[in-house]
């Protein structure tokens, strides 16, 4: 289905995804990845398109996807390097992201239109806290749940605690993700789905996940 403008405006709760959905984060990711890769002496020059197909998920999971080859305890060493990377990258400001078009206007419109707004993402708290202060979205999501205190991504575990945290119903959420991980993830938790087009995953593994909604371009989800 083809969202039809303002969807968002059907729902009490629209829970975003994070990289891919509201921050062009992928070449970063990728960047980090690889340098931890090469510290484990392995080859570091995975491409973007690559590492962009395992981004939402928890970095264990990732690990294990990325390198299924590697022992259980060579998975734990590189998900160290990858938190030891970034930390000292982002501290540098030597990883420069930037929110994807519309992002700030969109989520600012819902927030001032009475929509509620989640965040249910594969980063750590501490990485969702450094983003959002970076990109001066504080204060505008009243829920957010991480890696930290959920399964990955597809289980619907994240979602589920949001929900239970904000006391809304599964059917007056929706989940906004650029992933089958998100997508799969809100049709576990009995919330309806809307692909963003711009994201990690294509087209065609987005439609095999049968989002209830796709939009082209952020500012669908309120015009």
């Amino acid at each position: 289905m083809t969202a039809p403008g303002g969807i968002a405006l059907a729902f009490e709760l629209i829970i975003f995804d994070c990289d891919g959905t509201l921050v062009d984060s992928v070449a970063s990711i990728s960047r980090v990845c690889n340098l931890a890769m090469a510290e484990l002496g392995l080859p570091g020059d995975r491409p973007s398109s690559e590492v962009g197909k395992v981004v939402g998920l928890s970095l264990p999971v990732a690990a294990q996807v990325l390198m299924p080859d590697l022992s259980p305890e060579l998975h734990g060493r590189w998900v160290v390097l990858y938190k030891e990377h970034y930390r000292r990258l982002a501290d540098a400001g030597a990883l420069r992201d930037q929110l994807f078009p519309g992002v700030r206007e969109t989520l600012t419109a819902l927030r001032d239109g009475g929509r509620r707004l989640a965040m249910a993402t594969g980063k750590s708290m501490r990485g969702v806290e450094r983003t959002l202060k970076e990109h001066r979205l504080e204060g505008l999501f009243e829920a957010i749940k991480t890696a930290d205190c959920a399964p990955s991504k597809p289980h619907p575990g994240m979602i589920e605690l949001i929900l239970a945290e904000t006391g809304v119903e599964a059917s007056r959420a929706l989940m906004v993700g650029d992933t089958d991980f998100d997508l799969l993830m809100a049709r576990h938790a009995g919330v309806k789905s809307c692909a963003v087009s711009w994201g990690s995953h294509d087209r065609a593994r987005l439609a095999a996940a049968l989002p209830d909604y796709w939009i082209e371009a952020m500012e669908q989800l309120i015009l």
